[in-house]
């Protein structure tokens, strides 16, 4: 009985080394480790809705706007997904079915778009509106002192213009909607008497 015992304390060790080492194995022996500063969180940009019929395009713009020499920011570029969604809050796809968005990683003084060409989209018949929302996210690079806010360095606008002519019908470059944006007001001025 002493050896039956023993024999299964035995078995249970063995599977334990062979789970473990099979675990470095399929894991690779660096599979997790510790990050020294969190990764940075992503600043989401909303615009207003706007509308396209067929013959317009929506361009959604994004500029870097770090200065080359400002030591206020960590060096490195600012990763950028674009995409458009529609009235309902889905994102817009092509004629095959492909999401319609740009993701870049601009360095300072860099720029990017994505443009939506109404005429490439699938239409039911009849004249047509289609609602249409920018949405910007950009992920600004991780700051060497993670007790430091690295603020947003993108500027982003949405034009709308006609194919035919170039001419733009529609240009926004103040978003609506910054999340985690708290504008407050200025406080009063010192010499300033309550009214």
């Amino acid at each position: 009985m002493k050896n039956l015992n023993i024999k299964s304390k035995l078995i249970a060790g063995a599977a334990l080394v062979v789970i473990t080492a099979a675990s470095v194995v399929f894991h690779g022996e660096g599979g997790v480790h510790a990050q020294d500063t969190p990764p940075p969180v992503g600043e989401r940009i909303s615009f207003g809705m706007v509308g396209i019929t067929q013959g317009q395009t929506v361009r959604v713009n994004a500029a870097n706007v770090i200065a080359e020499n400002d030591s206020d920011f960590p060096p490195g570029p600012t990763r950028v997904a674009i995409i458009v969604v529609n009235s309902r809050g889905e994102l817009m796809r092509d004629r095959d079915g492909n999401a319609i968005r740009r993701i870049a990683m601009l360095e300072r003084g860099e720029s990017t778009f994505l443009n939506l060409n109404a005429d490439d989209l699938q239409w039911p018949p009849g004249p047509i509106r289609l609602q249409l929302r920018a949405v910007v996210t950009a992920i600004p690079p991780a700051s060497p002192d993670s007790s430091r806010l690295t603020p947003s360095s993108i500027a982003p606008s949405v034009e709308v213009f006609n194919n035919a002519n170039g001419r733009t019908v529609v240009f926004i470059d103040n978003p609506g909607v910054v999340r985690g944006f708290n504008p407050q007001p200025d406080p009063p001025l010192a010499n300033q008497q309550p009214r």
